[in-house]
């Protein structure tokens, strides 16, 4: 990777349907300037809170603001050494305040990150939020589950259906607080192409959406699009937990129905740059060359069998898909109209149609942006609901 090359990311966390508070906390921190880049790239970082009340919201955040800030500031060691000490500093820290305060007991937080680096992607991470790459229609799962599900299919003592079907899926082995000393998986580098997309994401999401699906919408939709049709996707399938999904594409994105690039996101990641280099409003050619020179020299790309793919899927836009979307979002429909859900039911109105005629037009594409903008306007009725509710 290069200092300028386009990198477009976006984000949403949502208490979900069930929650009070939110637990998850995220954050992106792109390298202040060139040398920063060369030395410690740009981070991408999901935490997920445990403990009672307002003690895991404050564990995720201790993570989100304190690794990135430790890790950047980290004098020696290359990106791999200092993010996996970062990321053992604010355990440490996260324990000594959990045993300073006896309300704090039990604190505890997932955290999954993302570093891009001249030479690659490097995957850090400790429990059970996660960290995809979306490549060539297949998301492949770049980080290990630190759960009792997976640790005993790892070790043989389960199948995976038998797991699944006999051991609670929420019980993380592994977290950041509850002990002093904690072991980080560090994945990587891994080999970056343009139109790579990464999605990192709590167990919020990646529980009521299928890989095929995050992998659908992440790898065909502009991030900011993905989030918000994901984090509306997770509440119509109940969301029993806090949602947090943060997705980042490698290069421009390219709008499929029209052929053009977004020149807002192109305006976008050339003033963050512009920004970085000291309010330059333009980078000079020099500059882009000392960039080439001085460029870590990338890795040669990986085999596939020597990457630490966990899972994999096959994330086509296909038939089977959109079938089980649209079956969801006419059930949500009649949902919200026995209910009487605040719905905009002209553009609903406007969207199914739109909808139905892409999908009799073999438009799998639009039929699925539609389904998208379906579940988007549903999602967002559907919690305000149950809250005014609640309330």
């Amino acid at each position: 990777m290069n200092w300028d090359d386009i990198i477009i990311d976006a984000s949403a966390s949502d208490t979900g349907m069930r929650r009070q508070n939110n637990q998850d906390s995220h954050t992106t921190v792109r390298a202040p300037n060139r040398e920063a880049w060369r030395s410690r790239g740009h981070l991408f970082m999901v935490a997920d809170g445990m403990g009672a009340h307002a003690v895991g919201e404050l564990a995720s955040k201790m993570a989100c603001d304190l690794i990135p800030h430790n890790y950047m500031k980290a004098k020696s060691g290359g990106a791999a050494e200092a993010i996996a000490k970062a990321f053992r500093d604010v355990s440490g820290q996260i324990h000594g305040r959990a045993a300073a305060n006896r309300d704090f007991q039990g604190m505890g937080t997932t955290c999954s990150s993302l570093l891009l680096l001249p030479e690659g992607a490097l995957v850090a991470h400790v429990g059970d939020s996660r960290v995809y790459r979306v490549r060539d229609r297949r998301i492949d799962q770049l980080s290990f589950d630190h759960s009792l599900v997976w640790e005993l299919v790892r070790r043989n003592h389960l199948t995976s259906e038998q797991a699944n079907h006999s051991i609670p899926k929420n019980v993380i082995t592994r977290s950041l607080g509850p002990e002093v000393e904690i072991e980080v998986d560090v994945e990587g580098p891994l080999a970056v192409k343009v139109g790579d997309v990464f999605l990192l994401c709590s167990d919020g999401l990646s529980g009521p959406v299928t890989d095929p699906e995050l992998g659908a919408f992440a790898g065909h939709f502009h991030p900011r699009d993905a989030c918000r049709y994901l984090v509306s996707l997770a509440n119509l399938r109940g969301g029993y937990d806090n949602i947090t999904v943060l997705v980042v594409r490698i290069g421009p994105w390219v709008d499929p129905e029209s052929g053009e690039t977004s020149h807002q996101d192109l305006a976008d990641d050339r003033g963050a740059h512009d920004h970085a280099r000291n309010g330059l409003s333009k980078v000079s050619w020099k500059n882009r060359l000392l960039d080439r020179l001085t460029a870590v020299k990338p890795p040669q790309a990986l085999a596939p069998d020597e990457e630490h793919r966990y899972r994999s899927s096959e994330c086509e836009i296909a038939d089977g898909l959109i079938e089980e979307l649209a079956q969801l979002t006419e059930k949500s429909r009649e949902t919200a109209i026995a209910q009487a859900w605040s719905v905009d039911w002209p553009e609903l109105s406007l969207h199914r149609k739109k909808m139905a005629e892409a999908r009799a037009a073999r438009n799998l594409w639009v039929t699925l942006r539609e389904l998208g903008e379906l579940l988007a306007m549903l999602g967002q009725a559907g919690r305000f609901h149950r809250r005014s509710a609640g309330a």
